[in-house]
């Protein structure tokens, strides 16, 4: 409890009291205070006899209202100057400067009531106004809890159906009677299972940053984005690839984190589908970093590499490597959608193959309604 907290307590529920009981408890008060001055009048000054009397004034206006602070100040005067002004046991008052003393003391005494009852009643506002905000931030944190068990709803259900989508495009996949019918299936059925990733790291990382939606960490979102992707093409753990990630901890909203969800499935998919052939070992490393304002994303393997984009360009179906030519304009889509750029070339030294994403860091401007 604070040191504030007990007066308070005591002050709120006297205030509540009865009028007639805080009448006579003022009453009892302004005795008790004169009787105080009378037993200590061999020690006061006989000049003045209203000192003790703003005690019981202060008291009174303190403990109960205004109105018992005027009672208690008028019955202090009248018993100031039925005892001490002269001619005592009178309620007479004959010198002009007894007059302006009992005034002045009736207007102080007066003065002091009013300012407890202000300063009452401004406690009283501000007391409100508190538990009004409490109340309001307590609306504001429960409505921000329903729209995070919303939001993580609808990324459940948005992995479920896509799970669900995935199922029935491979039921496809095996009943179609071409190869060309069946090889799409299955890549739209990759390209749902990628998406339903990226919404299951979203639902398991994803919280309510503020009114425009929500956030992820990128570290954990691509930690736990390739974790996914490698328990898929690495399942049974005998192939010697490891992959490596090197992203840094930074906020990012979840609306680009669906794009570079999908831009890294892509390329880390490649990497240890196509780069690794014949049981070989290597390396597929994903790093993130933020720099000169930029977020840079690259994903490096030491594999047999691919040949430069100009080449594949230009070569016919049958010498594009799989993974080599949808794959790529899929990221460049990706990268646009990003404002970002992607680009893709031999790794460090010719060796392997490196995708590099850098897209701004800075969450683009939201559109107002007059722009649209």
């Amino acid at each position: 409890m604070l040191p504030y907290d007990l007066p308070r307590a005591i002050i709120s529920r006297t205030r509540r009291w009865p009028e007639v009981v805080r009448i006579c408890a003022t009453i009892a008060i302004v005795l008790a205070v004169f009787l105080s001055r009378l037993a200590a009048s061999h020690i006061l000054p006989a000049g003045y006899p209203y000192l003790l009397s703003f005690i019981a004034i202060l008291i009174a206006a303190a403990l109960f209202d205004h109105r018992c602070g005027l009672i208690a100040t008028v019955l202090a005067g009248l018993l100031g100057d039925w005892f001490y002004l002269p001619p005592t046991g009178s309620l007479r008052v004959e010198r002009t400067g007894d007059v302006i003393g009992l005034c002045l003391f009736v207007l102080v005494g007066a003065a002091i009531s009013v300012a407890f009852e202000l300063l009452h009643r401004a406690l009283a506002d501000l007391q409100k106004a508190l538990a009004d905000v409490a109340a309001s931030n307590a609306d504001l944190r429960r409505s921000e809890e329903r729209r995070g068990l919303l939001l993580r709803e609808f990324r459940h259900r948005a992995r479920n159906d896509l799970n669900s989508l995935v199922g029935l495009l491979r039921l496809r996949a095996r009943a179609a009677r071409s190869a060309a019918a069946r090889e799409g299936l299955l890549e739209a059925a990759e390209h749902a299972m990628a998406l339903a990733r990226v919404h299951t790291q979203l639902a398991g990382s994803g919280d309510i940053a503020d009114a425009e939606g929500a956030e992820v960490d990128t570290r954990t979102f691509i930690e736990g984005l390739c974790r996914d992707i490698l328990a898929a093409q690495v399942g049974d753990g005998l192939r010697p690839v490891a992959l490596v990630v090197e992203a840094e901890s930074h906020r990012l909203d979840t609306e680009r984190a669906v794009y570079l969800g999908l831009m890294l499935n892509e390329a880390v998919t490649n990497a240890l589908k196509y780069a690794f052939p014949e049981e070989r070992a290597g390396i597929v490393r994903v790093r993130l970093v933020q720099a000169q304002g930029d977020f840079v994303v690259t994903v490096t393997d030491d594999g047999i590499g691919l040949p430069p984009e100009g080449e594949l360009l230009r070569a016919p179906p049958t010498a594009t490597p799989p993974g080599s030519g949808l794959g790529t304009r899929l990221m460049r889509a990706l990268a646009a959608q990003l404002r970002g750029m992607f680009s893709r070339h031999p790794g460090e030294g010719g060796h392997g193959t490196a995708a590099e994403l850098r897209f701004p860091a800075a969450p683009p401007a939201p559109v107002s309604r007059m722009a649209r």
